[in-house]
């Protein structure tokens, strides 16, 4: 598992984007919660960080969601929905990023919608405020949501 201070500072990045929220024992009867979970550990995928979000800024996400942070892994990018997600995950943006930024950027994460099992790749933001590459960083978040 991750430090305690790993986990604060990701949920510092996090809560940028989402309201952020403990998964309670009833989210673990989610049936998205559930499928993804199964689908990551029969992957061989050890789960580092998880958390139900919730979006009040953007109609266009799904109002809660489950986001899985876990170690680089490859070969994720069959799991998740879009063009651009597949490309993040399993062409290199995502792993380029974790080299050159903060330590939040040490997990890849997935992020499911509780009503639906739509998988999507997540990339919170930079804590630092002066990330060396939040510039890249940036676009891909643009890219992500986008698209």
């Amino acid at each position: 598992m991750i430090s305690e201070e790993l986990q604060e500072l990701i949920d510092k990045a996090v809560s940028r984007d989402f309201i952020i929220h403990k998964v309670s024992e009833e989210d673990k009867n989610n049936n998205s919660y559930k499928a993804l979970k199964f689908t990551l550990n029969f992957n061989n995928v050890d789960i580092e960080y998880e958390r139900k979000v919730e979006s009040e800024k953007y109609p266009v996400i799904p109002r809660f969601q489950f986001l899985f942070g876990f170690n680089p892994t490859e070969g994720l990018c069959v799991f998740v929905n879009k063009e651009e997600h597949k490309t993040a995950l399993c062409d290199g943006p995502l792993e380029e990023i974790s080299k050159t930024c903060s330590m939040v950027h040490s997990l890849m994460y997935l992020i499911v919608p509780a009503d639906r099992f739509d998988v999507y790749s997540y990339l919170p933001a930079c804590c630092e405020l002066n990330c060396a590459n939040s510039p890249n960083q940036y676009d891909l978040r643009i890219n992500l949501f986008e698209k």
